[in-house]
């Protein structure tokens, strides 16, 4: 019983850490990128949270991780985005998002009901 609280516990952390690396990606140059990739580190955390009691934490966080990388971070976000971005990094890291949100999908998917 405590290991599953304790898992709970560590996702809600995650989320709560994810919410704040939403502050760095706002300043720009490259501590927009630095804040983003802490942002994907927590999504593949998350990811460990999954088998835990619920899967809401990783929805939480790849919800806050998506929307930061979109309209919050300076280098990443689709509209006026910093002048030094190009499109095919911008491409590459957003896919490695969308790699990491299909594997958490598909882990949930598996997930037996309870």
């Amino acid at each position: 019983m405590a290991h599953k609280s304790v898992k709970t516990f560590a996702g809600w952390g995650v989320v709560t850490l994810s919410v704040l690396a939403l502050a760095p990606s706002i300043v720009p140059g490259s501590m927009a990128v630095l804040a983003f990739y802490i942002s994907l580190t927590l999504l593949l955390v998350s990811l460990f949270t999954i088998s835990s009691a619920s899967y809401l934490h990783f929805k939480f966080t790849a919800i806050i991780v998506g929307v930061g990388m979109l309209f919050l971070n300076d280098y990443l976000r689709v509209v006026m985005p910093s002048p030094e971005s190009t499109w095919s990094s911008k491409i590459g890291l957003y896919l490695i998002y969308v790699l990491i949100t299909v594997i958490g999908i598909i882990k949930i998917k598996t997930q037996p009901v309870h």
